[in-house]
């Protein structure tokens, strides 16, 4: 085992979605040298490809009514006010500045006549969507792919950052990365690193996000000491598929219930929105529908787990034009079953309103970041802030590289050659795929939607057992090796999760503790955050 390509570049990034790529566009605009790296394809395999195409911005128009002011007003709200206020005002100031961009960088954004097509979205105030030619996240993802090509960023795809290499006095040097398909160890040399590598929803069993989202960016600059906060607050999407034999696509609520007049029910008919008093379409935020849903689930007026959307309420022409968000198999169908699933982190790294982290040469933009959307996000506001903070790193990575040396990593590797050798020789019969699954199942039962303490201190329990059998398991190749790395990233995101969701002894968004049910005082208006100097990493 040895490490046989090094690869040098000014900026690495380290994803490939809207953050990402926007990211890397910036810093290349800036004169940098570029290497995207990601798990998997550029433009199609990450969180904004499968979004929903929609974002937020005050687009200036005088029909809505809008202004900053009300979008900054709007998200603190949503956010239960634990945002980080310089955070959110960055985001809106610069959204309209980076709609344009995406026009130049050949997305088509739906237009009325002269104008922006603008639409209303639960939890704002006033219309002020955006959305893309299809409605899909690839709308936006494909041609930012192909505009960064054309510009000569490198990239470099399917392949795993084990860990961040780190230089002289601390500062960023290098990422150490696998690929696990050429069974090649590969050293980066850089002299920044923008970190756009999404959230973690893959650790929960039922999630829209797309493969590889295992919390890897948050373990990266965890474990060279940036702080995690707000990491008790997941995002359960009220409304992904859950039909049989079919993947937990997201069912836009926000276009059946909000805009289209669709109903749930639970097994006894009932509906649900009227038994939990979310009458008001402004109150139909994901939080609040999520909790009224699994708590139909948990007592048992459930339908084979989940709950029954109904799409006879909507006026058919409306119907016939919103069969497009519908799964392909269940086109024609007036009712079927859906559940909360985990649909996106508001916690992460800690970061100033620039996206810098603590170490210098770091930096962060998009889902891994924490402090933006405070206890619940505002639907339309992730694409915003990808695309705000994407570019606002990328520009200060590229030139915080203009400004430094060549990179001298100070890292021995015959330590991290040893521990893969020492993997691979472990005997043991244990599948990986089995810890996995056992994973995501118990996140889902303990740290779901409806928390207790109880709940979340058998899950840290579960989570310590887990790492005592790891080593059962079985390595065979670079490909286990690299499965085995994103199970120990899942179970100390799992952890810091549970820990987080302990100490917050109140119910505030998304965080939900049927122990706590109520919001507490203005002593709670705080981010909870989480340093490696807490407790083992490991």
């Amino acid at each position: 085992m040895y490490f046989n390509k090094i690869i040098s570049t000014d900026v690495l990034v380290i994803g490939s979605g809207g953050a990402g790529l926007c990211a890397a566009i910036s810093a290349r605009k800036e004169g940098a040298d570029v290497l995207v790296v990601s798990k998997g394809r550029p433009g199609r395999s990450n969180n904004t490809a499968v979004s929903g195409g929609v974002f937020a911005v005050v687009t200036g128009s005088k029909n809505t009514g809008d202004s900053n002011e009300l979008h900054i007003r709007d998200t603190l709200a949503a956010g239960r006010y634990i945002n980080r206020l310089d955070m959110v005002q960055t985001m809106v100031e610069g959204a309209l500045e980076q709609t344009e961009n995406l026009l130049h960088y050949g997305v088509w954004l739906q237009k009325k006549g002269e104008d922006y097509w603008v639409i209303h979205v639960p939890g704002h105030s006033v219309p002020r969507h955006l959305f893309s030619k299809n409605s899909f996240g690839t709308d936006f993802t494909i041609p930012l792919a192909k505009y960064a090509r054309d510009k000569n960023i490198r990239f470099l795809s399917g392949v795993f950052v084990e860990r961040l290499l780190r230089g002289k006095n601390g500062k960023i040097a290098g990422a150490l990365v696998i690929d696990k398909n050429k069974n090649q160890l590969i050293i980066v040399r850089t002299k920044a690193v923008v970190l756009a590598s999404g959230g973690a929803g893959r650790i929960f069993s039922r999630n829209n996000n797309a493969p590889g989202t295992t919390g890897d960016g948050y373990c990266l600059a965890f474990r060279l000491g940036v702080p995690l906060i707000d990491m008790e607050f997941v995002q359960f999407y009220p409304t992904l598929l859950y039909e049989p034999s079919l993947p937990n696509s997201l069912v836009a609520y926000e276009v059946f219930i909000f805009r289209g007049g669709a109903k749930l029910f639970n097994s006894k008919g009932e509906d649900i929105a009227l038994r939990h008093n979310l009458v008001d379409p402004a109150s139909l935020t994901r939080d609040a529908l999520a909790i009224a849903m699994v708590t139909e689930i948990r007592e048992g007026r459930d339908v084979n787990g989940g709950v029954w959307l109904d799409l006879s309420f909507i006026p058919p022409k409306k119907l016939e034009l919103y069969q497009r968000f519908v799964h392909k198999s269940l086109k024609g169908r007036l009712r079927f079953i859906v559940s909360p699933g985990v649909h996106h982190f508001m916690g992460g790294l800690s970061v100033n309103n620039k996206g810098e982290t603590e170490i210098d040469g770091l930096f962060s933009a998009g889902e891994v970041n924490g402090g933006m959307h405070g206890a619940n996000r505002l639907g339309g506001n992730a694409l915003t802030e990808a695309w705000v903070y994407g570019n606002l790193t990328g520009i200060l990575a590229a030139q915080y590289s203009k400004e430094s040396k060549s990179p001298v990593i100070e890292e021995d590797f015959e330590p991290i050659e040893n521990e893969i050798k020492l993997d691979f020789e472990q005997k043991g019969e244990l599948p990986l795929q089995k810890i996995l699954q056992e994973i995501k199942d118990l996140m889902w039962e303990k740290a779901g939607v409806i928390r207790t303490e109880e709940l979340l201190r058998e899950l840290i329990r579960d989570i310590d057992n887990i790492k005592k059998r790891l080593n059962e398991c079985r390595v065979e190749n670079l490909k286990d090796f690299v499965q085995k790395s994103e199970i120990k990233n899942m179970l100390l995101i799992g952890e810091i999760i549970a820990r987080s969701a302990i100490k917050r002894k109140e119910s505030r968004g998304s965080h939900f503790r049927l122990d706590f049910p109520r919001e507490g005082g203005d002593g709670w208006i705080k981010n909870i955050s989480v340093k490696p100097c807490d407790y083992a990493m490991e």
